[in-house]
């Protein structure tokens, strides 16, 4: 049992870190986040820090949040505190650092910047907790989850239903992700991401809990539901609070709805979550919360919405549209009819008139069904019955449900329902009317024809109750007014809402409409002399009253000219008339039509009486909109005028009236213009005098200034606006004035009186503003006069309309009133606004600027008028004296002059907003003033040292626009001395704004297309400022400037370079220049798209090298770089690059020349420095790019067509080789390389390796025939000393070449004899090894194919100058390549054996005895006899094979490690498998004391190979060789006797012996069993002698160690025969 110290000392181990351990510790350290594990291991920590403080800082830039955390774990500190090292305490705060960061920077990893930064936090902070897991859950779900065992070999994204299936049965998941979710939301750290992944997986979860949850008992299923509820509702309970986090809200209403959907809650349960939903919505969760209300709201039993709920839906804008709109998808049945109740409810309290008219919307568009409907119309009327008294207060309420339910009586839609709603209810219909003073009962057809048949006992048939209702409330109706002659005068009439009532109670029966008209009060009798009676009919047809009302009025009015000989003239009702003519209801249009029969009839009898036409008074002419100027300034018809009017324009038409109710409106216009009627119209063309139209136009437009009637207006304003010119008086002539009338109105006063009427203001406006035709001058003055008005009065809605109207008709206004006007509204949206009216106003003048189509001429106007700004925007302090003396005054000028200025700044920027805008781009007139006003915004930048980046982005992106649009311009080319480069230039070196930088590069290449000599000039300074800037951006738009700048400059510089003396390469070098120096901060996935087309443009044939030596000077020291150029130059032609790697190590040579010239000028060489390292550097690319398969690839297709092509390739291809041997040797005679004589000869050597690998791999292209017919000139060559790489290439390529190519077989064959050679006769040492290597695998890949020669290749290797060499690398590869000549030779090299296998044997026996042992030379040599074992095995014996024996006992005695064993072991097994049986057995009899001598290592391997030697032959060869195997194992059996006695310190000890003994035992007895009887009596016999009677009895140990042996073996014989006989009756045993 462990001590309590060891169980403490164990749990202290368990949880602490080994500092010792380092392979634990860079284990640890290699695990990265977007690192190999390689490379991981090998960085320090300073390392890791910069690179993933450079993620963070970009993420600074990105959020100003991520700056706290620079403080904190991306301090300095940061790189030395140790977890490991730090209190809990400390451990804990950490952590919650932590977890603000990763929750912060969960939106963004999908960005470098955030993954670098990430991988400072694993790294350094072992942060792999389950918020970082979770934290990168939406992207790359990670590997560390129970579930995602089965995705994690496959190092693959599991899908996403995987994650919803664990969310739906892992509750600890679900519950760990909800919450991570809420703790990002409340610390503010939340993402559209994050928030839709965990909404969509946390709906889908809770639906599939639901749905297990609906199985099992019916108390089962109840108590899973509560339990999801329990572990649900809380997360929605925290997540609806959150009002900040919409997308948040959404996912709790989205799972809300599931919950609502899938099981039964009880109605407080869902009365909850409703008021959850509503509580705190905002404007971008509304849409979803209303859906989300809507399904809860339909799983209630109850209607009616919670107050709470329903408050908060009365609360939204257009929510009857969004109901509308949710009905497509959603049931909204219950929602829709709760909300209706709820307004209803509360509509005495709030007095919200635009809610009855929601209900009103919510009722006719069809969104609930009809008996949801029925059900709204009841709670509609219960409200109105529950109205207790008639006062002032209550009185409002009523007027508007009477109203509502009046409105829905005439709906084609719901009317149907309302009446049968009335009817199967049981409402006291009497009560409500009198509370609502409405009459809301159906009228009945039977009744109206009773009253128009005159029935004498209709009084008696009518109900009633309504009978009592007129006549009750008729009582109260004054008998005659005070001061009133009508009731379309502008003064307010006391009495017209009473009759107006009790004419609504009279609708109901034509009795008591005929009573009304009787009353005293109207005058009915008086009717042609004061207009009061019909101005009252007039104001009910023209008002907002149902369509029966309306239809009643005008029947009133005809039935009165019916009934009475009139002789006045009531053109004051013309007016009026085409109103109701153009009202939507038919039934309203078809008492019209009835109306204007019973009109025309009174002018045909006037016209008849010619006498008396003149002395006709007109009704109304002093009076009709009272005594004021409004009548007075009414322009009259004469009678015949108003006779034509309507006998050509009303009876012509009177068919198509009651048909359409805009054709009046037509008929009307068209007449008015004087062009042609419509098919329809029966009048002819021009049949109306331009005379008799004037006075049309006139009367219509005084009628429409003077009517107190808004509605008159609008219908009339929609008809005269659509009339032309008549003559020479215009509409907007004859309405004018009104427009100017309400420039000056109160806004109140208006609004007052569109909602008494119950009109749209900003409809009306509308219509007030069309009076204006663009062709009037007046007009277009007065809405210039309107929109600009300093006048607070001026309605805002007026200047809306008229800033509308504008935007409208411009295209039609005159260039010159286009210029005007524009100033004008240029002029106001410059200035500051003074209240927010005067900004709202500014804002739409500016969208209306925006909106119309300025002309080039205005533009160019804009900027030659564009105030010189100056740099003087800030106040300046006062000298000490001034301020004593100015009193403020000074002061004041300052402010007002700086205020000027600011205003000239925001004057500038509008302009440049509106020619940014514009389309009209093209006219070059712009280009100077564009190119001024970017000089003037410089020169206010440079003085006041701030960006303007903003404007010279407008300005640029115009002057691009311009220059792009020129290519297609009529108005020709751009003018040249117009195009200011400098100031571009300017622009690029001096703003720090992208969008500056990159609208600038685009101008520049735009220019440069049309005028290349302008820009060629400023190029360098574009190229140096694109490698300091442009080059180092990320996005994909800087991409496309910096590609468009070298598309359009650089194909222009080129040709203007050639012109130059001194060639195009010293002319690009500058630029090249700049683009190498920003190598390395150039994103790696946009570096080689950039340079490829750079190159492109320049010329891969001339500049390619160029660019690559550069970047190789600069970065090869880094490692950043050879990849990049390996696979730039492969995107080329095989020529291409060729010719590259030509120019490329030809200024490796100029580089090495005593005097530099090319060099020189691409790399800067000088006399400051020594540039053999920059030889080196550069050096280190050539090989790489000849290495590519791609490379050796195309070299080889190329070579194969045997064309133009391939010739030019071997010419470029000789002329490699020769310039690469003419450096090789120009190095090493040190000739002419003036700078690597410094006496350093590891650098001069190093150089020479480089240039070999040059050289291998250029030799390495073509195919191996081609390759070796080349380099066997070189190999004849002993002054160079590249052939051992030449050879070491040969053995590459023979390695990868098919042992079946008979041109390859044959070519390297014929190589031997030239490889003999040099072993023969080269004293390099390195090249006979690298010789033997190639001869070694010449004969293993083609060996068999020529055998003679391979003998003597063979023969010759066995010899002196190769195995018998005294180097010990030579001897190795000589023995290796005997090893493989013997395997594909086989008997064929008999006659090379005697000569190599003594050699081996001592070599073999030499790896053993010297110090320190040759283990590869013991390998090789183990395995030369390996092969001679198994294909020659003959060949090995006697002597031979007992020195293989005891040399092997030997190696058995010093091991040195698992290779050396398996030779030796090998081998051994072989000669027990392919040794002749009588030539093993005697072989290890014979060196049995050997292997004893060596110890009981050597000895068990000994009689290993006795033992496999037994078990491989048959029981023949066994009992053949039994007497020589007695004789072998007697002397094994004589072990104890020899090494127990006598007794020494390095002898063996009993228990080796021991174990020698029971190996021994177990051998003999297989071999006995091989034997039969009569082999084995005799056998037994001799050992037994052997063991009693072969020694004297005086050497009594010795007899007793025999025994011993003997007795111990037949103890192991008898255990395997199962017998426990003595053994004096073992023979008995054996007989039986």
């Amino acid at each position: 049992m462990a001590t309590s110290l060891a169980s403490q000392l164990a749990k202290i181990a368990a949880g602490s870190n080994n500092s010792l351990d380092l392979k634990a510790q860079k284990k640890a350290h290699s695990q990265s986040l977007i690192f190999e594990p390689q490379i991981a291991a090998t960085q320090d920590l300073d390392t890791l820090y910069q690179i993933c403080l450079e993620g963070f800082q970009e993420l600074c830039q990105l959020d100003k949040r991520f700056l706290g955390f620079a403080r904190t774990i991306f301090s300095e500190q940061s790189k030395r505190e140790e977890r490991q090292q730090m209190t809990p305490t400390q451990n804990g705060e950490l952590d919650r650092v932590l977890e603000n960061f990763l929750g912060l920077v969960g939106g963004r990893l999908l960005l470098k910047p955030a993954l670098k930064a990430m991988e400072w936090l694993v790294r350094r902070f072992r942060s792999v907790t389950d918020m970082f897991l979770l934290s990168i859950l939406p992207r790359q779900v990670p590997l560390a989850f129970r579930f995602l065992h089965p995705y994690i070999e496959s190092l693959a994204n599991p899908p996403r239903h995987a994650i919803v299936h664990t969310a739906t049965h892992n509750q600890a998941l679900f519950s760990a992700l909800s919450q991570y979710v809420l703790k990002v939301c409340r610390a503010g750290h939340h993402h559209r991401s994050l928030l839709s992944f965990w909404a969509t997986t946390a709906t889908e979860a809770v639906a599939g809990m639901l749905d297990q949850s609906s199985s099992g008992r019916r108390e089962a299923q109840s108590q899973k539901q509560e339990d999801i509820l329990l572990r649900v509702l809380p997360v929605l309970n925290e997540g609806l609070t959150m009002r900040k986090v919409p997308d948040l809200r959404v996912g709790c209403y989205m799972i809300l709805t599931v919950l609502a959907s899938k099981i039964h809650l009880t109605d407080d349960v869902l009365t909850a979550m409703m008021e959850a939903v509503a509580s705190n919505w905002s404007y971008d969760t509304t849409h979803a919360g209303l859906i989300c209300l809507s399904v809860l709201a339909e799983q209630r039993k109850t209607f009616a919405l919670p107050r709470k709920v329903c408050k908060a839906i009365m609360l939204l804008d257009k929510v009857d549209d969004d109901l509308v709109t949710l009905n497509e998808q959603y049931k909204v049945n219950k929602l829709a009819l709760g909300l209706t109740l709820g307004i209803v409810e509360t509509l005495s309290q709030d007095q919200n008139t635009y809610r009855l008219t929601c209900v009103r919307s919510i009722l006719e568009s069809n969104i609930m069904e009809d008996p949801y409907i029925s059900l709204a119309i009841k709670g509609i009327i219960l409200a109105a019955e529950k109205i207790e008294t008639i006062g002032v207060d209550s009185f409002d309420v009523q007027g508007h449900l009477a109203d509502l339910i009046l409105r829905l009586s005439d709906s084609d839609t719901v009317g149907h329902i309302i009446q049968h709603t009335i009817k199967d209810t049981q409402i006291d219909i009497k009560q409500l009317e009198m509370k609502l003073q409405a009459v809301i009962r159906p009228t009945r057809d039977s009744e109206s024809e009773d009253v128009k048949s005159g029935d004498p006992n209709l009084k008696e048939a009518l109900p009633e109750p309504v009978k009592e209702d007129f006549e009750t409330y008729s009582s109260r109706i004054p008998t005659r007014t005070a001061y009133e002659i009508s009731f379309l005068s502008h003064s307010v009439s006391y009495v017209f809402e009473s009759l107006a009532h009790a004419f609504l109670l009279a609708t109901s029966s034509p009795a008591y409409l005929k009573a009304f008209s009787n009353f005293s009060v109207l005058r009915r009798s008086l009717a042609m002399t004061e207009p009061l009676f019909l101005s009252f009919h007039i104001r009910l047809w023209c008002g907002r009253y149902p369509a029966a009302t309306r239809a009643a009025a005008v029947d009133a009015a005809t039935e009165y000219f019916r009934e009475n000989l009139v002789s006045t003239d009531v053109q004051i009702l013309l007016p009026y008339v085409i109103v109701a003519l153009s009202d939507q209801s038919a039934k309203v249009r078809q008492a019209t039509v009835q109306l204007v029969l019973a009109i025309s009839t009174i002018y045909s009898k006037i016209n008849g009486n010619e006498s008396s036409r003149k002395d006709i008074p007109i009704l109304g002419f002093d009076d009709i909109y009272g005594e004021g100027n409004e009548t007075k300034a009414v322009s009259w018809l004469s009678t015949e005028e108003a006779a034509k009017f309507i006998e050509e324009l009303l009876l012509a038409n009177l068919e198509e009236y009651l048909q359409d109710a805009s054709h009046i409106g037509h008929i009307l216009a068209e007449a008015l213009s004087g062009t042609s009627r419509s098919r329809s119209s029966k009048i002819p063309k021009n049949d109306l005098k331009a005379s008799i139209r004037a006075s049309f136009l006139r009367f219509l437009s005084s009628h429409v200034i003077n009517t107190p009637l808004y509605s008159v207006k609008i219908s009339l304003l929609s008809i005269l606006n659509g009339a032309g010119k008549v003559g020479i008086i215009s509409r907007t002539k004859s309405l004018l004035p009104l427009l100017e009338l309400y420039e000056s109105q109160e806004e109140n006063y208006i609004r007052e009186a569109c909602e008494k009427e119950q009109i749209d203001e900003s409809l009306f406006m509308a219509h007030l503003v069309r009076i204006v035709s663009p062709t009037d001058r007046d007009g277009l003055r007065v809405l210039q006069r309107i929109v600009v008005s300093e006048n607070r009065l001026t309605p805002i809605l007026l200047r809306s309309a008229a800033s509308q109207r504008i935007a409208d008709i411009w295209s039609s206004i005159k260039p010159d009133q286009q210029l005007s006007l524009a100033m004008a509204l240029l002029d106001l949206v410059t200035k500051v606004g003074s209240n927010p009216i005067e900004e709202h106003v500014q804002i739409e003048v500016t969208e209306t600027l925006g909106k119309v189509k300025l002309s080039s001429g205005i533009l160019n106007y804009f900027l030659e008028t564009s105030p010189a700004l100056s740099t003087d925007l800030q106040e300046k302090p006062l000298s000490s004296k001034r301020r004593r003396t100015s009193h403020g005054h000074v002061g004041m000028g300052a402010k007002h002059d700086r205020q000027t200025k600011v205003d000239d700044l925001r004057r500038l920027t509008i302009t440049l907003e509106l020619i940014d805008s514009s389309v009209e781009k093209v006219d070059p007139k712009l280009l100077k003033g564009l190119f001024q006003v970017l000089a003037n915004i410089q020169r206010l930048k440079n003085g006041l040292g701030t960006e303007m980046s903003y404007l010279q982005t407008l300005v640029l992106s115009s002057l691009l626009a311009l220059v792009e649009q020129s290519r297609t311009s009529p108005h020709g080319k751009l003018d040249p001395s117009k195009v200011r480069a400098d100031l571009l230039v300017d622009c690029l070196r001096t703003t720090a704004s992208p969008q500056v930088q990159n609208s600038a590069l685009l101008v520049l290449s735009s220019l440069a297309t049309f005028v290349p000599e302008v820009i060629i000039h400023s190029v360098m300074p574009i190229f140096t400022f694109i490698g300091a800037t442009v080059l180092r951006q990320n996005d994909d738009y800087s991409v496309h400037v910096i590609n468009k700048t070298i598309d359009s400059i650089i194909p222009p510089l080129v040709d203007s370079l050639r012109k130059q003396k001194g060639g195009p390469l010293a002319g690009a070098s500058e630029i090249l220049l700049s683009f190498v120096a920003t190598f390395e901060h150039i994103p790696s996935h946009r570096s080689m798209g950039l340079f490829h087309s750079l190159v492109d443009k320049l010329g891969p044939e001339e500049f390619l090298f160029a660019l690559l030596g550069m970047l190789m000077h600069k970065y090869s020291a880094k490692g950043i770089i050879n990849d990049f150029a390996v696979v730039l130059t492969s995107q080329y032609s095989v020529l291409t690059q060729l010719h590259t790697i030509k120019k490329y190590l030809g200024l490796i040579a100029d580089l090495l020349s005593p005097k530099p010239t090319i060099s020189e000028q691409l790399l800067g060489v000088g006399s400051d420095w020594v540039p053999e390292t920059t030889a080196l550097n550069l050096l280190s690319l050539p090989s790489e790019i000849l290495a590519t398969r791609q490379l050796v690839d195309s070299v080889g297709k190329t070579l194969s067509k045997q064309g133009a092509e391939a010739t030019t390739l071997r010419d470029i291809y000789s002329r490699l080789i020769e310039q690469t041997l003419l450096l090789v040797n120009e190095v090493k005679t040190n000739e002419k390389c003036k700078y690597l004589n410094i006496g350093s000869k590891e650098k001069i050597q190093h150089f020479l390796t480089m240039q070999h690998w040059v050289l291998s791999a250029l030799l390495a292209l073509p195919s191996l025939e081609e390759f070796i017919r080349s380099i066997v000139p070189l190999l004849e060559q002993p002054g160079l000393d590249i052939r051992h790489q030449v050879l070491k290439s040969l053995e590459h390529r023979i390695m990868g070449e098919r042992a079946r190519d008979k041109v390859a077989q044959q070519t390297c064959l014929s190589l031997l004899p030239r490889l003999i050679s040099i072993i023969e006769t080269s004293p390099d040492l390195m090249l006979k090894h690298t010789a033997v290597s190639c001869t070694d695998r010449i004969i293993e890949k083609f060996g068999k194919k020529d055998t003679q020669q391979v003998v003597i290749a063979a023969g010759f290797v066995s010899g002196d100058h190769c195995l018998g060499a005294p180097n010990p690398k030579l001897r190795i590869m000589a023995l290796l390549c005997l090893a493989t000549s013997v395997e594909v030779l086989g008997e064929s090299i008999v006659t090379v054996i005697p000569q190599a296998l003594p050699k081996c044997l001592d070599y073999l026996k030499a790896s053993i005895v010297q110090t320190p042992v040759d283990i590869s030379l013991h390998n090789a040599a183990c395995s030369l006899i390996n092969s001679l074992l198994t294909y020659l095995p003959w060949m090995i014996t006697g002597q031979h094979l007992d020195r293989v024996l005891e040399t092997l006992y030997e190696s058995a005695s010093k091991n040195r490690g698992s290779e050396w064993e398996q030779n030796r072991i090998r081998v051994l097994g072989l000669v027990a498998k392919r040794i002749e049986s009588h030539e093993c057995f005697s072989a290890l009899g014979r060196t049995w004391e050997r292997a004893v001598t060596w110890g009981p290592k050597a000895v068990d391997e000994h009689l290993g190979v006795l033992q496999q030697a037994i078990e491989r032959h048959p029981k023949s060869v066994i009992v053949m060789h039994s007497q020589l195997l007695l004789s072998v194992f007697l002397e094994i059996f004589n072990l104890r006797t020899i090494k127990l006695k006598p007794r020494t310190d390095d002898g063996y000890t009993d228990n080796e012996v021991d174990q020698i003994e029971r190996t021994v035992n177990d051998i003999f007895i297989k071999m006995i069993y091989k034997l039969n009887d009569t082999s084995f009596r005799p056998l037994f016999i001799k050992i037994l002698e052997w063991a009693t009677a072969s020694l004297p009895m005086k050497d009594k140990e010795s007899r007793l160690y025999r025994q011993t042996t003997w007795y111990n073996f037949l103890h192991d014989f008898f255990e395997t025969l199962k017998v426990n006989h003595q053994p004096t009756s073992l023979i008995e045993a054996h007989e039986s």
